[in-house]
């Protein structure tokens, strides 16, 4: 019985397997669309419920497996889905329809998905694809040149650090002058806020100054410039510098598992001397037997000096003993030390070679996605590494993503989540912070080992090995210094672990109603470690003490007030310097929205939306510096107290912490109305508080508003059968946008714990320090705005213009204000400036060849803005005003102008002289670099900073398989200060610029040239050394050392070859593309004054470094 059972079932399954299968059948057709009757490629045909699914090949046919009565679902990017049910046929043609709706383009402003024909505001959509440069693994600096209005300067070129970004202008003058980042609706907070100033400075924290370094450039979808009050109206009082708005990539319904595999390999160009008006070996060892003539390399300096090259190595030579033979390194003779001298006379060494590599950088990028009617999905996995252009330079950086949306509830219930994360790990050169000089006026950084700064400012005399391939030491700050051993031994690494849940749920309440959800929480943690160890020149400076004369000169060591006869002492005998530093950022964006659309009588249209949302920022930050830290002893510590007494003697910390916390709430309601999609009429309020600001309900809160129009002239009769105007509209808008400084935070008193720097311990205490004193009526910074704007399309589309026209006046602009000193606070912020803005925007796109082979288009650009600070209490230090560091702040000039000393020629001893415009004035020992009072009567204004003219220009063309882009940006109408070459005093490390060969030789040279001497030792006895310094300073700083900014640069050229599809569908291949892209190819023109200086790199040593040229291999591949 059981065996015939047994018998039984078999026959039963393979009876159901047989009906099984005999009821899957091969279904078969071509799809074409409704309005060419073009075959359609790539479309997705899946069976509804199944995870069966196939798309069409390039001749638009499919072939899938179905049952009948089955559903087959056909959809396509920009085509109404289509379905058809299996029946008895084998052969099905399916003929699609355009999606009118899923055509239309929208505008993304972060909050709403708003149809461009109903947008008021001014904005320029720009696709990743676009403009994405191939292998630079941070994407806000291909936004160059690429949006009217948006200026972005590349100031450095190190991975992490942001470019300086405006859009429409400064708007502020103490406060934040950089758009915000919305990403998929939510605000990307940096890690840490660096000033303008800041960013140009390259100590470490600007490797943590790009708020998206984290993000895969293959992730971006698109990006929405937000520029006016009213585009940017929904953001309130975080809206004032403008918005950028980023969205990422999904899946998209209805679509087949695809796999996309993108690979990258990038090469760098190294850095060439032909590039630098710089002195050879040969003509820079000429200056240096000037400078010995003149008594500035006597055997005793070169030997005990702080620094030291090559005349330190023959020193050393002259002073070396060998017992053995009983001779001497170097034989003490004319001719013995013009030998000597001679083969580094020649060497002339190139430092870029010795220090830049060639090594590719690799970004690879595996994607998935899917989607049927009820799901879809995209997940992403990113690997960027990059050996380092320079040998002291790494990174790697791992980026994923994963966003999943379901449909629900017959598609009323919308569900996202989104969770990005990515982890960093980076290595530069060992730095200092760069610190200012505001008496002498000069920027210096202690342990300086940039590459690129190292390479164009040390001679090429110098060796980095001697004959026999061992590292060739001189001599830098007392001790022992080799670049190559510095770079190994003085390192700073940094690692960022970053992550981010977003939740957003949609819920249509009716045909006319939905609420939104969006929940979003971020956290990120930084830890940087700089390690100086035991065989770093760093360490070795805090052992220098071979002889009484160095002791008392090396700043390095320790002076004991305990015994002020004794000589000053070494305090770090073993192991090196340990600096530990770590940044937080935990914040969290809660937003309720309501949306309310509706046509009556098919031509008034309202729409309502209002939304409530709350923001959560907390930033942590510390460091601790550790002394004696042995790393070729694994780490164990040997300390010597007196280093901390020395720290703390000096009023350093070697411990320091800081917390900020920021709380925003605001609310919006802005309600949009059109006739007919003719005229269109919208209203946006926004009430927002923070704690950042004053105390009074007044300060705290801040109402902010737009109103703006849009006219869609070419919906009007008397246009519609125009055969030439294809689109014609109007856009005025008036708005108050606004935001709260960082420098701001004075809602109470601002106290800090210190304790007393008091030599014995026992006599330490705790006290507490007045930062700032209650400010309760400090508030917002305000920006009243007019824009008009015209948009213009021409012969269908083939020809597009938009302009706009604005005018800005920026109120409340907070400075400091000079007070009585009441309360223990001389300095004090203020809502007291005020600043004009006024500018014109255009745009060209046109498509100037397109048949069935072949198009060409185009794109041009073209910003010009004018500002003028009208108000301003602060006054601005001489400093500040002639650095070019963005801080020369004047009423009736430009925010961040640049001013001069106005140079007066050279004096009888070849000192450079200045007009003070006082005949009084000492023309040399009348340099005051803190001088604040009516300095503009005698500092001439060169311009401003940033660019008046901004723009872009791009050419695509498309012809079979091949396409190539070629891309170019501009920028004038800024002064640029060149980089600072003149002192007081030189070494026998440094190198000149070409021009010094003109320098002033003889008495009556003032006469033929501008290039001051090498001052003598008689002209710095007669005006005293401090004068001198000063002099030298204030000639870097003076009108003959300003070129102007304007650039034509050749950004990038592409070139892709997309293999047929019909060849791809035989191996399982969906698309298959390579491309060589060159970027940063050339300059076209510069100003000839900048000597090889890039306009727009801030050469400021630290972590810095250029842009420089690239080229960039791409692969892709889908299936």
């Amino acid at each position: 019985m059981k065996l015939k059972l047994t018998w039984l079932m078999t026959l039963f399954l393979v009876f159901i397997t047989h009906v099984s299968f005999a009821q899957l059948k091969t279904v078969t057709g071509t799809v074409t669309s409704a309005s060419d009757g073009m075959t359609l490629v790539g479309v997705n045909v899946i069976v509804k419920g199944t995870s069966r699914g196939v798309q069409t090949d390039f001749d638009g046919n499919f072939s899938i497996n179905a049952q009948k009565g089955e559903v087959i679902d056909f959809s396509y990017v920009g085509m109404t889905t289509n379905s058809i049910t299996v029946g008895d046929g084998m052969t099905y043609d399916i003929v699609m329809a355009e999606d009118v709706e899923s055509l239309e383009t929208v505008v993304i402003t972060g909050y709403q998905n708003i149809k461009k024909e109903l947008f008021t505001g001014a904005s320029q959509t720009l696709k990743a694809a676009d403009i994405k440069l191939d292998g630079v693994a941070d994407i806000s600096g291909s936004l160059e040149g690429r949006a009217a209005g948006v200026s972005v300067q590349n100031v450095t070129g190190t991975f992490g650090a942001a470019p300086r970004i405006t859009i429409r202008g400064s708007s502020s003058i103490l406060g934040d002058t950089k758009p915000i980042w919305i990403v998929d609706g939510v605000i990307q907070e940096e890690i840490v806020n660096i000033s303008v100033s800041d960013l140009v400075s390259g100590d470490p924290n600007t490797l943590l100054s790009s708020a998206i370094s984290g993000l895969n450039p293959s992730d971006v979808e698109s990006f929405e410039i937000l520029k006016d009050a009213s585009a940017t109206s929904l953001y309130g009082a975080r809206a004032l510098n403008g918005v950028v708005v980023i969205t990422t990539k999904s899946g998209k319904k209805n679509q087949a598992p695809k796999f996309n595999y993108n690979g990258e390999f990038l090469v760098r160009d190294r850095p060439r001397y032909g590039q630098y008006d710089l002195l050879n070996s040969q003509e820079t060892v000429s200056v240096y037997r000037e400078m010995e003539s003149k008594g500035f390399l006597g055997y005793p300096a070169v030997l005990q000096g702080r620094n030291g090259g090559i005349y330190n190595i023959r020193a050393r030579a002259l002073n070396t003993y060998n017992e053995s033979d009983g001779s001497y390194g170097l034989e003490n003779t004319a001719e013995a030390k013009a030998a000597f001298l001679q083969k580094y006379e020649l060497a002339n060494t190139d430092w870029f070679k010795e220090l830049f590599n060639m090594t590719p950088t690799q970004t690879h990028n595996i994607s998935f996605s899917s989607g049927s009617d009820k799901a879809t999905t995209y997940a992403s996995l990113g690997y960027y590494t990059d050996a380092g252009w320079t040998v002291a330079d790494r990174v790697r950086r791992i980026t994923s993503t994963l966003r999943n949306t379901y449909y629900l509830n017959d598609d009323k219930l919308k569900l996202t989540t989104l969770l990005q994360g990515n982890i960093r790990n980076q290595k530069t050169p060992g730095t200092q912070n760069r610190q200012e000089d505001v008496f002498f006026g000069s920027f210096t950084r202690d342990f300086d080992i940039n590459p690129y700064n190292y390479a164009i400012q040390t001679s090429r005399a110098l060796r980095p090995k001697d004959e026999n391939g061992d590292l060739e030491y001189y001599r830098n700050n007392w001790a022992p210094f080799n670049i190559l051993n510095e770079v190994r031994n003085n390192t700073f690494e940094l690692n960022v672990f970053d992550l981010k849940f977003q939740g957003q749920a949609e819920y249509k309440i009716n045909d006319n109603l939905k609420y939104n959800f969006l929940g979003s929480a971020r956290y990120v943690t930084s830890n940087g470690e700089q390690g100086a160890t035991e065989n770093s020149n760093l360490a070795a400076a805090y052992r220098a003490d071979e002889t009484a004369i160095v002791q008392q000169q090396n700043t390095f060591l320790f002076t004991d007030p305990d015994n002020p006869n004794a000589l000053p002492k070494v305090v770090l005998p073993f192991g090196g310097i340990l600096t530990e530093s770590k940044n937080t950022l935990t914040t969290y964006t809660f937003r309720n929205s309501l949306e309310f659309s509706k046509t009556f009588n098919d031509v008034h249209g309202l729409t309502i939306y209002s939304s409530q949302e709350y923001r959560y920022v907390d930033r942590a930050a510390s460091s601790f510096t550790g002394y004696g830290y042995q790393f070729s002893r694994g780490g164990s510590i040997f300390t010597d107290p007196d280093i901390l007494k020395k720290v703390i003697l000096e009023g350093n910390d070697y411990f320091f912490s800081q917390e900020t916390r920021q709380r925003e709430v605001s609310l919006a309601v802005q309600a949009t109305y059109d006739f007919d999609t003719k005229y269109i009429v919208n209203l946006t309020g926004n009430y927002e508080g923070s704690n950042r600001a004053g105390k009074s309900s007044d300060a705290r809160w801040l109402p902010t508003y737009s109103i703006a129009g849009r006219w869609n002239v070419h919906n009007e009769n008397f246009l519609k059968d125009s055969r030439v105007i294809s689109s014609l509209v109007l856009r005025p808008s008036y708005g108050v946008t606004g935001l709260i400084a960082d420098a701001a935070s004075n809602n109470l008193p601002v106290f800090q714990n210190l304790v007393t720097d008091r030599l014995n311990p026992d006599d330490r205490e705790n006290y507490i320090d007045i930062v700032d004193l209650q400010n309760s009526n400090l508030t917002y910074e305000r920006t009243k705005e007019l824009n008009l704007g015209l948009e213009l399309g021409m012969y269908n589309g083939r020809i597009q213009t938009v302009v706009d026209v604005y005018f800005r006046k920026g109120i409340d602009l907070i400075d400091l204000i000079r007070t009585s000193g009441i309360g223990g606070e001389v300095l004090k912020l203020g809502n007291n400036s005020s600043m004009d803005t006024k500018g014109v925007e255009f745009q060209l796109n046109t498509i100037n060849l397109d048949s069935e082979d072949f198009r060409w288009s185009s794109g041009f650009n073209i910003s010009f803005i004018d500002q003028e600070i009208t108000n301003l209490k602060q006054q601005t230090n001489v400093f500040d005003l002639v650095s070019g560091t963005g801080r020369g702040n004047a009423i009736g000039y430009a925010p961040g102008s640049l001013f001069s000393f106005d140079f007066d020629g050279l004096n009888e001893f070849g000192l450079p002289t200045f007009n003070f415009d006082d005949p009084d004035a000492d023309p040399i020992g009348g340099v005051d670099f803190q001088d604040t009072i009516d300095v503009l009567d005698y500092l001439v204004h060169e311009g401003s900073t940033l660019p008046t003219i901004t723009g872009g220009f791009a050419n695509n063309f498309k012809y079979k398989n091949w396409d190539m882009s070629v891309f170019f940006s501009f920028s004038a109408g800024n002064k640029v200060r060149l980089n600072p070459s003149y002192s007081a005093t030189y070494s026998d490390l440094d190198v000149f610029p070409r021009e010094f060969v003109n320098r002033w030789l003889l008495p009556g040279d003032e006469a033929i040239t501008n290039i001051p001497a090498i001052a003598s030792q008689q002209a710095i006895q007669a005006y005293g050394q401090n004068a001198v310094t000063q002099a030298y300073n204030a000639y870097n700083y003076s009108t003959e050392r300003v070129a102007d900014g304007d650039f034509v640069r050749l950004k990038n050229v592409t070139v892709g070859y997309s293999f047929p599809s019909e060849s791809l569908s035989q191996i399982g291949l969906s698309n298959l593309r390579m491309s060589l892209q060159g970027t940063n190819l050339f300059l076209l023109y510069s100003d000839s004054d900048l000597g090889g200086q890039d306009p727009e790199f801030f050469n400021s040593g630290g972590v810095a470094y250029p842009i420089t040229r690239s080229f960039t291999f791409s692969l892709n591949v889908g299936f």
